[in-house]
């Protein structure tokens, strides 16, 4: 079935979208979207059949780790062992924005989320779109780009090819994304190596 199609102002995201965004999201779907970076794709970080199909879309024949969005500290609280007071200080000081904090996983995060030695990648976007799906859902997302492994990523929904297009439930459209860098990556292990 073909995936539905909805365009959106990426500063200013009408309710509608975000919550259709979110009940897919939350029913196990997957959804193209424009992140604060690139086009991405997100699924329920809980549901590991979406986790899954996500690992499929992009081409991966083994699981791995993903980055996982969060829309606060407290979420990612949840999910990760923010004990230590300046892990939280980073967080607080550089959150919201293009930093992807490698922490120590907490018994609730799903293990198939986590990477090598029970660890999991947490990242606050800082546009609006990315937090009210968040929120919405209520729970941490998996997030990566919208390509096949290798491939450069997309800034422009129309130039997305249709093997990937095809795959998802739903594409939510901002245009052309203007120019960004990736996100950094810190391993905050401490005590590990």
């Amino acid at each position: 079935m073909k995936a539905t199609e909805l365009s959106v102002d990426i500063s200013n995201p009408e309710e509608e979208i975000v919550e259709k965004a979110a009940s897919l999201l939350l029913s196990g779907g997957v959804v193209l979207y424009p992140s604060d970076t690139v086009y991405g794709i997100l699924c329920r970080a809980d549901k590991r059949d979406s986790v899954k199909r996500l690992a499929k879309i992009k081409g991966y024949v083994r699981q791995r780790p993903f980055i996982l969005l969060v829309d606060s500290v407290v979420m990612a609280r949840t999910i990760a062992d923010c004990s230590d007071p300046e892990v939280i200080g980073i967080m607080e000081c550089r959150w919201p924005g293009k930093l992807t904090l490698v922490l120590p996983a907490s018994e609730e995060c799903p293990e198939w989320v986590c990477g090598d030695e029970h660890t999991v990648a947490l990242r606050y976007p800082a546009d609006k779109l990315s937090n009210l799906v968040i929120g919405n859902c209520g729970m941490p997302l998996v997030s990566t780009s919208a390509n096949s492994a290798g491939e450069n990523s997309y800034f422009n929904v129309k130039d997305i090819p249709g093997y990937i297009k095809d795959k998802v439930d739903l594409i939510v459209d901002a245009g052309i994304l203007p120019p960004s860098s990736p996100s950094t990556i810190l391993r905050l292990l401490r005590g590990r190596s």
